[in-house]
Protein backbone atom coordinates (compact mmCIF):
# COMPACT_ATOMS: atom_id res chain seq x y z
CA UNK A 1 0.00 0.00 0.00
CA UNK A 2 3.03 2.44 0.47
CA UNK A 3 4.61 1.71 -2.43
CA UNK A 4 1.78 2.17 -4.15
CA UNK A 5 1.40 5.29 -3.07
CA UNK A 6 5.08 6.02 -3.30
CA UNK A 7 4.64 5.37 -7.12
CA UNK A 8 2.47 7.78 -8.05
CA UNK A 9 5.62 9.77 -7.73
CA UNK A 10 8.62 8.52 -7.09
CA UNK A 11 10.96 11.73 -7.64
CA UNK A 12 8.93 13.57 -5.24
CA UNK A 13 9.39 11.17 -2.46
CA UNK A 14 13.26 11.49 -3.62
CA UNK A 15 13.60 8.24 -5.10
CA UNK A 16 15.14 7.46 -8.96
CA UNK A 17 11.90 5.57 -10.26
CA UNK A 18 9.58 3.36 -9.54
CA UNK A 19 12.21 0.40 -9.67
CA UNK A 20 14.09 1.61 -6.66
CA UNK A 21 10.52 1.93 -4.49
CA UNK A 22 10.15 -1.82 -5.36
CA UNK A 23 13.62 -2.12 -3.07
CA UNK A 24 12.38 -0.28 -0.24
CA UNK A 25 11.42 -2.21 3.21
CA UNK A 26 11.08 -0.64 6.48
CA UNK A 27 13.77 -0.73 9.20
CA UNK A 28 14.38 -0.08 12.64
CA UNK A 29 11.55 1.86 14.55
CA UNK A 30 10.59 3.44 18.13
CA UNK A 31 7.50 5.00 19.60
CA UNK A 32 8.18 8.96 19.83
CA UNK A 33 8.17 11.06 22.78
CA UNK A 34 7.65 14.86 23.23
CA UNK A 35 9.39 17.01 25.69
CA UNK A 36 6.24 18.39 28.23
CA UNK A 37 7.08 22.36 28.32
CA UNK A 38 5.63 22.45 32.14
CA UNK A 39 7.66 19.95 33.16
CA UNK A 40 11.00 21.14 31.40
CA UNK A 41 10.71 24.50 33.41
CA UNK A 42 11.25 22.44 36.46
CA UNK A 43 13.76 19.90 35.45
CA UNK A 44 17.15 19.97 36.63
CA UNK A 45 18.83 16.66 35.96
CA UNK A 46 16.42 13.86 34.57
CA UNK A 47 14.92 14.29 30.57
CA UNK A 48 13.06 11.29 30.83
CA UNK A 49 10.68 12.70 33.46
CA UNK A 50 9.79 15.34 31.56
CA UNK A 51 8.59 13.22 28.45
CA UNK A 52 5.12 12.08 27.57
CA UNK A 53 4.53 9.11 24.92
CA UNK A 54 2.70 9.52 21.97
CA UNK A 55 0.58 7.30 20.23
CA UNK A 56 3.32 7.43 17.17
CA UNK A 57 5.77 5.40 15.92
CA UNK A 58 8.99 6.98 13.67
CA UNK A 59 10.40 4.08 11.19
CA UNK A 60 13.74 4.17 9.02
CA UNK A 61 12.70 3.70 5.28
CA UNK A 62 15.79 1.75 3.65
CA UNK A 63 16.83 1.07 0.62
CA UNK A 64 19.97 -1.82 -0.35
CA UNK A 65 19.58 -1.77 3.84
CA UNK A 66 20.71 2.20 4.18
CA UNK A 67 18.40 4.57 5.90
CA UNK A 68 17.18 6.25 2.75
CA UNK A 69 13.76 8.11 4.19
CA UNK A 70 11.33 7.52 7.41
CA UNK A 71 8.03 7.73 8.53
CA UNK A 72 5.44 8.01 10.90
CA UNK A 73 2.83 5.64 12.18
CA UNK A 74 -0.14 6.87 14.33
CA UNK A 75 -2.82 4.94 16.37
CA UNK A 76 -6.10 6.74 16.07
CA UNK A 77 -8.91 6.67 18.18
CA UNK A 78 -10.58 3.43 17.31
CA UNK A 79 -6.77 1.69 17.57
CA UNK A 80 -5.97 1.41 13.77
CA UNK A 81 -2.63 2.66 12.52
CA UNK A 82 -1.95 4.74 9.86
CA UNK A 83 0.83 6.35 7.76
CA UNK A 84 1.17 10.20 8.73
CA UNK A 85 4.53 11.07 7.91
CA UNK A 86 6.62 10.06 4.85
CA UNK A 87 9.52 11.24 3.63
CA UNK A 88 12.47 13.74 4.80
CA UNK A 89 15.95 13.23 5.53
CA UNK A 90 16.54 9.89 7.78
CA UNK A 91 19.70 10.58 9.29
CA UNK A 92 19.66 12.15 12.09
CA UNK A 93 16.70 9.77 13.38
CA UNK A 94 19.06 6.83 12.14
CA UNK A 95 21.77 8.04 14.08
CA UNK A 96 19.70 8.44 17.43
CA UNK A 97 18.21 4.83 16.36
CA UNK A 98 21.75 3.54 16.28
CA UNK A 99 22.92 5.26 19.04
CA UNK A 100 20.65 3.59 21.39
CA UNK A 101 21.60 -0.02 20.14
CA UNK A 102 25.38 0.42 20.44
CA UNK A 103 25.51 1.81 24.13
CA UNK A 104 24.95 -2.02 25.37
CA UNK A 105 22.97 -2.90 28.46
CA UNK A 106 20.98 -0.01 28.79
CA UNK A 107 17.24 0.62 30.76
CA UNK A 108 14.63 2.86 29.15
CA UNK A 109 15.79 3.35 25.45
CA UNK A 110 13.69 6.13 24.56
CA UNK A 111 13.21 8.37 21.55
CA UNK A 112 12.40 12.04 21.63
CA UNK A 113 11.44 14.09 19.01
CA UNK A 114 11.71 17.75 19.69
CA UNK A 115 10.84 19.82 15.95
CA UNK A 116 12.58 17.66 13.39
CA UNK A 117 15.66 17.08 15.72
CA UNK A 118 16.06 13.30 17.71
CA UNK A 119 17.48 12.54 21.52
CA UNK A 120 18.03 9.45 22.60
CA UNK A 121 17.98 9.16 26.33
CA UNK A 122 18.41 6.09 28.49
CA UNK A 123 19.55 4.78 31.83
CA UNK A 124 22.65 2.70 33.13
CA UNK A 125 22.27 1.61 36.36
CA UNK A 126 20.31 4.74 38.10
CA UNK A 127 22.31 7.39 36.06
CA UNK A 128 20.47 9.09 33.32
CA UNK A 129 22.06 9.87 29.72
CA UNK A 130 21.35 11.52 26.67
CA UNK A 131 22.84 11.47 23.12
CA UNK A 132 22.44 14.87 21.81
CA UNK A 133 20.84 15.52 18.76
CA UNK A 134 23.37 15.74 15.88
CA UNK A 135 23.56 18.34 13.06
CA UNK A 136 22.34 16.57 9.59
CA UNK A 137 25.27 17.76 8.21
CA UNK A 138 27.01 16.20 10.49
CA UNK A 139 25.16 12.75 10.62
CA UNK A 140 25.63 13.02 6.76
CA UNK A 141 29.29 13.23 6.96
CA UNK A 142 29.49 10.72 9.47
CA UNK A 143 27.31 7.99 8.71
CA UNK A 144 26.37 5.46 11.08
CA UNK A 145 29.92 4.68 11.91
CA UNK A 146 30.84 6.87 14.32
CA UNK A 147 30.49 6.32 17.93
CA UNK A 148 27.98 7.97 19.80
CA UNK A 149 29.06 10.21 23.02
CA UNK A 150 26.60 10.26 25.82
CA UNK A 151 26.34 12.83 28.54
CA UNK A 152 24.43 13.04 31.80
CA UNK A 153 21.42 15.29 30.63
CA UNK A 154 21.99 18.65 32.77
CA UNK A 155 23.61 20.87 29.78
CA UNK A 156 20.98 19.71 27.34
CA UNK A 157 17.88 20.50 29.75
CA UNK A 158 19.67 23.98 30.69
CA UNK A 159 20.08 24.26 26.16
CA UNK A 160 16.02 23.51 25.94
CA UNK A 161 14.97 25.74 29.20
CA UNK A 162 17.16 28.68 27.16
CA UNK A 163 15.43 27.93 23.94
CA UNK A 164 11.97 27.48 25.76
CA UNK A 165 12.19 30.75 27.48
CA UNK A 166 13.72 32.61 24.87
CA UNK A 167 10.74 31.81 22.60
CA UNK A 168 8.25 32.43 25.51
CA UNK A 169 9.69 35.61 26.48
CA UNK A 170 11.17 37.56 23.20
CA UNK A 171 8.46 36.18 20.99
CA UNK A 172 11.02 34.27 18.68
CA UNK A 173 9.67 31.72 16.37
CA UNK A 174 12.55 29.58 18.16
CA UNK A 175 14.19 28.46 14.42
CA UNK A 176 17.80 27.54 16.25
CA UNK A 177 18.14 24.08 16.13
CA UNK A 178 18.94 22.35 19.34
CA UNK A 179 22.59 20.98 18.01
CA UNK A 180 23.41 24.17 17.09
CA UNK A 181 22.87 25.71 21.09
CA UNK A 182 24.00 22.71 22.23
CA UNK A 183 27.39 22.50 20.66
CA UNK A 184 27.74 26.03 20.02
CA UNK A 185 30.07 26.43 23.77
CA UNK A 186 32.37 23.44 21.82
CA UNK A 187 32.52 25.72 18.72
CA UNK A 188 33.33 28.51 21.22
CA UNK A 189 35.68 26.88 22.69
CA UNK A 190 37.39 24.94 19.80
CA UNK A 191 37.64 29.05 18.03
CA UNK A 192 38.97 30.63 21.14
CA UNK A 193 42.08 27.43 21.15
CA UNK A 194 42.92 28.20 17.51
CA UNK A 195 42.90 32.27 18.17
CA UNK A 196 45.59 31.48 21.44
CA UNK A 197 47.39 29.06 18.93
CA UNK A 198 47.65 31.64 16.34
CA UNK A 199 48.93 34.63 19.06
CA UNK A 200 51.21 32.20 20.05
CA UNK A 201 52.66 31.27 16.60
CA UNK A 202 53.08 34.98 15.65
CA UNK A 203 54.23 35.97 18.96
CA UNK A 204 57.00 33.73 18.30
CA UNK A 205 57.56 34.56 14.77
CA UNK A 206 58.38 38.12 15.80
CA UNK A 207 60.69 37.33 18.72
CA UNK A 208 62.39 35.07 16.11
CA UNK A 209 62.61 37.87 13.52
CA UNK A 210 63.66 40.50 16.10
CA UNK A 211 66.42 38.26 17.39
CA UNK A 212 67.46 37.05 13.60
CA UNK A 213 67.39 41.07 12.66
CA UNK A 214 70.06 41.86 15.79
CA UNK A 215 72.31 39.27 14.80
CA UNK A 216 72.73 41.21 11.06
CA UNK A 217 72.82 44.53 12.39
CA UNK A 218 76.50 45.56 11.42
CA UNK A 219 78.87 46.14 14.53
CA UNK A 220 80.16 49.71 14.79
CA UNK A 221 83.78 50.83 14.78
Amino acid sequence: MIKEGLSKDPEGYGYANEAEINEITIGEGMQIHFIDGGKLRAASDSLLETLTPQENWEFLVLLNGLPKSKMVIQKDANGSYQVTEFGGNPNTLAYAVHSLQVVGEVTEPTLIRERDEYIAAFKKGNQEFIIAPQPASSTDSKGLTSNPDPQTPERLIDVLQTMQNDTSDDGKDGSGTIASAYYADDDNQLTKSIIISAIIALAAVFLIWAYLRRRKRPEHM
